[in-house]
């Protein structure tokens, strides 16, 4: 039998020991090595196999390929930045002109005018629109205003009365309206755009005669006269910390173009007391001789007028000499600078009828003025020595 040391003839004891230690390393199983590209991420295996593909010298396909798929890359990178920075935001901001320019559309066209072709014409336009530039250049208030003149001139004409007047009526402001012969209202239109003309209605006047008893401060200072054109405002009925009226802080009349159609002044302005004398002195020597002219005249208007119907004096003759006895009288104190403040008049001003109500309610806070537009000759005369 054959022993284990005959194996290892003539050899050192250190020899069988390494030699014993390579036959039990072939007999025990090593781990198989990791695989290069195990540890890597997709991302690095992507950017390796494209690095594969463009530094293989022997493939020309490979190279083209990693070049296609290196440009999508920048393309896709491109048109996103593109989308996100430019484009998105330039989308927004044109819708967002496109609402602007419609809603302006929609403010100037309505009512009557709401289904009109040319506000069609004007949305199928800003919708096509393309460019901010493009939907900011449609002018709208230009022909909205060709619009609206066409139609409030068409009809003024339908909402006129017998006297050939229409009524203007503010839907902006509802308390304001304005009575106006034909040629006024056609100069009007003619004079506004449709900022204004969209917000107007025009009416056949309604009106009434409403009697008003004021002070000669609310009646115009006492210097109204028939026919005159007047605007009507009120006064605040509340009274502030230091008890005085303030006038209101509206910008309009609450009533304009109102007529007045007949002017009472109190009856006291009809009491005439008049007396006149004048005194001199002759001397003579030692002799003073005083002198004295003096004349008196007294009666009453009131009483004169009841006189002349009553027979007692002839008519016609009462009649002249006291025609526009209370407007002669009132001119009279304006051209003296003198007068009776204390005076009360009845006026009689022509209203639409749905404002009666608020003249009479409001008789204590209301105050009659003359607009300039509507003067009297003796305003007209005083304006052309001051201007002219």
């Amino acid at each position: 039998m054959k022993k284990p040391e005959d194996d290892f003839p003539n050899n050192s004891i250190e020899d069988k020991i390494n030699k014993l230690r390579e036959i039990e390393n072939k007999n025990i199983p090593h781990k198989r090595p990791k695989a290069k590209n195990e540890d890597l991420t997709k991302v690095e295996l992507l950017n390796k196999k494209i690095s594969n593909i463009l530094s293989s010298e022997n493939s020309e396909e490979k190279k083209k390929t990693g070049i296609i798929i290196v440009s999508l890359i920048i393309f896709v990178l491109l048109f996103s930045s593109y989308y996100f920075l430019i484009y998105g935001p330039y989308q927004e901001e044109l819708s967002s002109v496109k609402t602007s320019k419609l809603n302006e559309l929609n403010s100037y066209y309505k009512g009557p005018l709401a289904t009109a072709n040319e506000a069609y014409t004007l949305k199928n336009k800003i919708d096509d629109s393309e460019s901010i530039h493009e939907v900011k250049s449609i002018d709208i208030l230009r022909t909205a205003t060709k619009s609206w003149k066409s139609y409030q001139l068409k009809d003024m004409k339908v909402n006129t009365d017998q006297f050939n007047r229409t009524m203007v009526v503010f839907s902006a402001n509802e308390s304001k309206t304005i009575i106006m012969n034909i040629e006024n209202a056609t100069q009007f239109v003619n004079e506004n755009d449709a900022d204004v003309l969209s917000n107007i209605e025009f009416e056949k006047p309604n009106t009434v005669a409403v009697p008003v008893l004021i002070s000669r401060l609310q009646a115009g200072g006492g210097l109204l006269t028939l026919g005159s054109i007047v605007d009507v405002y009120s006064l605040e009925s509340s009274i502030n910390d230091t008890n005085q009226s303030t006038i209101n802080n509206s910008k309009s009349p609450d009533i304009s173009g109102s007529t007045v159609l007949a002017i009472l002044r109190c009856e006291e302005s009809g009491e005439i007391e008049a007396d006149y004398s004048k005194s001199h002195i002759i001397t003579k020597g030692n002799e003073t001789n005083p002198n004295e002219d003096a004349e008196s005249f007294s009666t009453s208007v009131e009483e004169m007028l009841k006189g002349a119907i009553a027979g007692g004096y002839d008519e016609s003759q009462t009649v002249n000499l006291l025609n526009s006895y209370g407007l002669k009288l009132s001119d009279y104190e304006r051209e003296a600078n003198l007068g009776d403040l204390e005076s009360e008049y009845i006026i009689l001003i022509e209203v639409p009828q749905d404002k009666a109500q608020f003249v009479l309610e409001n008789m204590e806070n209301i105050i009659i003025t003359l607009p300039t537009e509507h003067a009297p000759d003796w305003m007209v005369s005083e304006l052309s020595k001051t201007y002219l």
